[in-house]
C-alpha cells in the first residue's frame, strides 16, 4: 500500500512540477503593421491589458536581421491624434526617447496608439521597472504600481523565454 502511495505521488507530483512555466502569459504568432512605413511583420508577441485598459504588447520580428523590438502602446488617456511630437517612456527614473517625430494614431474616439521601435536592450529596463508613465505632446500618462507591475512580468518573460535560452 505505501508503495502505490510514493509512486502515486511521484507521477503527480512530477506531473505537476513539468506543467508549470516560468511565464504566465502565451506567446503568439503575431503580425504587426507598422504604420509610418506601411509595412507588416511576422513574429511573436506578449501583451497586457492594464488597469485603465491601455493595452502593452512587446512584440519581436521573425526576421533574423531585424535588430530591435516593437512596443505596440493602446492608450485611453491624452489624446492628440496626428500630432507629431517628442515620445518619451518612463520606466522608474530612467527615460528612454523615442525618435522627436513619434505619431499617436487614431484607433477609435477612446483609444490611441503608438508603435515604438526600440533596442533589444530596452527589454532588461522593462523588466525591472516596467513603464511608469508615457509623455506625449506635453501631456504625462501615468500608469499605477499595479500596471508597471504588469508590464515588468511580461517583459521579464519575454527576455527568459527569447534572451536566456
Amino acid at each position: 500500500m505505501k508503495l502505490k502511495f510514493i509512486l502515486f505521488a511521484l507521477i503527480f507530483f512530477s506531473t505537476v512540477c513539468k506543467s508549470q512555466t516560468a511565464c504566465e502569459f502565451e506567446f503568439l504568432n503575431d503580425t504587426l503593421t507598422l504604420p509610418e512605413e506601411g509595412k507588416v511583420l511576422q513574429g511573436t508577441s506578449l501583451e497586457t491589458t492594464l488597469k485603465n485598459l491601455s493595452v502593452i504588447k512587446i512584440f519581436q520580428s521573425s526576421n533574423p536581421k531585424d535588430d530591435y523590438l516593437y512596443l505596440r502602446i493602446l492608450v485611453t488617456k491624452n489624446f492628440y491624434f496626428n500630432k507629431v511630437d517628442k515620445l518619451e517612456l518612463r520606466s522608474g527614473s530612467k527615460s528612454y526617447w523615442v525618435k522627436p517625430d513619434s505619431k499617436q494614431y487614431k484607433i477609435s474616439k477612446t483609444m490611441g496608439l503608438f508603435v515604438v521601435r526600440v533596442a533589444k536592450n530596452y527589454i532588461v529596463t522593462l523588466k525591472e521597472e516596467g513603464i511608469t508613465s508615457i509623455v506625449f505632446g506635453g501631456a504625462e500618462t501615468d500608469f499605477t504600481k499595479q500596471d508597471a507591475l504588469q508590464i515588468k512580468k511580461i517583459s521579464r518573460c519575454f527576455y527568459e523565454t527569447i534572451y536566456r535560452k
